[in-house]
């Protein structure tokens, strides 16, 4: 049954047990990468909130974060990575 596919997904990748870091993986599949200020818009969370989630998720090798120079100075890409992809798609396949 799918929906135990999905439990044992979500379980064996404690990282994305959490709905706000699923969310920005989904988020990002469809993007392909956001600025950390255009997360910060999307979830609502304060700053340090959603940096530890993604450094989670960085961590765990399913988002790349990145400093870019800008006009404004440095400022904090985050972009999806092939681990991420593949996850994304495969939680995708089974809601489907």
């Amino acid at each position: 049954m799918e929906i135990e596919r999905l439990i044992k997904l979500l379980k064996d990748n404690k990282e994305l047990n959490v709905g706000v870091r699923l969310g920005i993986l989904l988020g990002l599949y469809y993007t392909r990468s956001a600025w950390f200020k255009e997360l910060l818009e999307a979830t609502r969370l304060n700053k340090a909130e959603l940096y530890q989630h993604l450094k989670v998720l960085s961590k765990s090798g399913y988002i790349e974060m990145k400093y870019i120079p800008t006009v404004e100075g440095k400022r904090l890409k985050v972009f999806i990575t092939k681990k991420g992809d593949e996850v994304v798609k495969e939680v995708l396949e089974l809601l489907k």
